[in-house]
């Protein structure tokens, strides 16, 4: 299967969120997202419009037979910034203290999973990051949450985002651009 990535600016990430959105839907009507915690669909676009008018905002999409396979995004955190959360535990002081590139969303259509294109979209998100580290928040009851384990995530505490969400683990990457030696380990 072949399938190449775009990477859109976010006017056009915008202007296509009626088709980004039914995708969205698409995934979190799956298990274990569906299980009464809100992932719904005005949230997504309202997020997605706020976070892709924020300078240093990344999209890519994975393009497979004229269609989206999937997509990934992110957003700078600055130094001493952490999630914006109703709770949280506190990330080691290094990793607070440090720039991060917040993944907010990877998702890959179920007809192209297990295509290797969640890791490559992953891989060139977080490609030439400035940053010293990638951060984001998963599930511990999603199959995503152990896919990013073996991808080399480190926990580093629990998030949660707002009171209709569930706890999720909080995980960093240290980033390749960083020459850093770091304990991410709670």
């Amino acid at each position: 299967m072949t399938f190449t990535i775009a990477s859109w600016p976010g006017f056009e990430v915008i202007s296509r969120l009626d088709e980004l959105a039914e995708i969205y839907a698409e995934i979190y009507s799956e298990p274990p997202y569906n299980s009464g915690t809100p992932s719904s669909v005005a949230g997504f676009i309202d997020r997605t419009t706020r976070q892709a008018a924020r300078e240093g905002f990344r999209f890519l999409a994975a393009i497979a037979d004229q269609q989206i396979a999937g997509f990934s995004f992110g957003v700078p955190i600055a130094e001493g910034a952490w999630w914006a959360s109703d709770e949280f535990t506190e990330p080691p002081a290094d990793l607070r203290a440090a720039p991060k590139f917040a993944v907010i969303e990877l998702v890959v259509r179920k007809r192209w999973r297990f295509q290797g294109i969640g890791h490559r979209l992953l891989r060139q998100l977080l490609d030439g990051r400035p940053e010293r580290y990638a951060i984001l928040t998963a599930r511990t009851d999603a199959p995503a949450r152990q896919m990013y384990e073996r991808w080399g995530w480190i926990k580093t505490g629990t998030a949660r985002h707002s009171a209709e969400f569930p706890t999720m683990d909080a995980l960093a990457l240290p980033l390749p651009a960083s020459s850093t030696t770091t304990r991410l380990h709670k």
